[in-house]
C-alpha cells in the first residue's frame, strides 16, 4: 500500500483539471455575417430610396433629353428623325418616349442598393452612383436608337423590337453595371454575398 501511495504522489502525468465552457450553449458560431437587424434596415432603406426616386420626381427633362440624344445618334447613320416635346410629353417621330424609356428605374435600385450601404465611403459610394448612372444613361439611348434603327429598316416590327429586345438589353446590362459597381465599390458585392450566404444557425 505505501508503495502506490508513494508511486500516485510521484506521477508526473496527472489528469489536467476540466475547465468549463463559457460559452452558452444556444450559441452558435456565425462568422462574420451581418447581424439581421442590419440587413432588415438595409431593406427598407433600400426600399425606400428605390420607390422614392423612381415615384416621386417629375422626369419630363429626363424624357426630351433621351429623345434628343437618340434623335442625335440616329442622325450619325444617316436616319432623319425630329424628337419634339408638347409640354408634357417627349416623343422620337410619332414614338413617345415615357419614364420607363430613361432608364430612370434601373437607376434607382442602383441607388437603393449602394446609398444605405454600410462600410463604405460616401466618395467611392458617389464616384460608383455616378459611373453607373452615366453608363446606363448612354447604354439606353443606344437602346432606343438600336430598336428604332430595326423598324426603321424594316428588320423588325415594333412589338418585337421594343419589348423582347429591350428585356434582353436589359438583363444584360443590369449585369454588365452590377460587375462595375463591384469593381469600384467592392463593398457592394461583399454585402451582398454575405446577406445572401449567411451561414446555418
Amino acid at each position: 500500500m505505501q508503495i502506490c501511495a508513494a508511486s500516485s504522489q510521484s506521477n508526473r502525468y496527472k489528469a489536467a483539471p476540466a475547465h468549463k465552457n463559457r460559452m452558452p450553449a444556444s450559441r452558435s458560431l456565425q462568422g462574420n455575417a451581418p447581424n439581421p437587424p442590419n440587413i432588415i434596415a438595409y431593406v427598407v432603406t433600400a426600399a425606400a430610396i428605390i420607390l422614392g426616386v423612381y415615384y416621386l420626381p417629375n422626369y419630363l427633362f429626363l424624357e426630351i433629353s433621351t429623345a434628343n440624344h437618340a434623335a442625335s445618334l440616329l442622325s450619325v447613320v444617316g436616319i432623319d428623325v425630329q424628337s419634339a416635346c408638347t409640354g408634357t410629353a417627349a416623343f422620337l417621330d410619332d414614338i413617345r418616349i415615357v419614364k420607363e424609356c430613361t432608364g430612370i428605374q434601373v437607376i434607382s435600385v442602383f441607388l437603393g442598393l449602394i446609398i444605405p450601404l454600410p462600410n463604405a465611403g460616401w466618395t467611392r459610394k458617389l464616384l460608383t452612383i455616378s459611373i453607373v448612372s452615366a453608363a446606363l444613361y448612354v447604354a439606353n439611348v443606344v437602346r432606343i436608337a438600336l430598336e428604332f434603327s430595326l423598324v426603321h429598316f424594316g428588320i423588325l416590327p415594333w412589338s418585337l423590337a421594343h419589348y423582347p429586345m429591350s428585356l434582353l438589353l436589359g438583363v444584360i446590362g443590369v449585369v454588365v453595371l452590377a460587375v462595375i459597381a463591384d469593381e469600384v465599390l467592392p463593398e457592394f458585392g461583399a454585402f451582398l454575398l454575405s446577406a445572401i450566404r449567411r451561414r446555418p444557425q
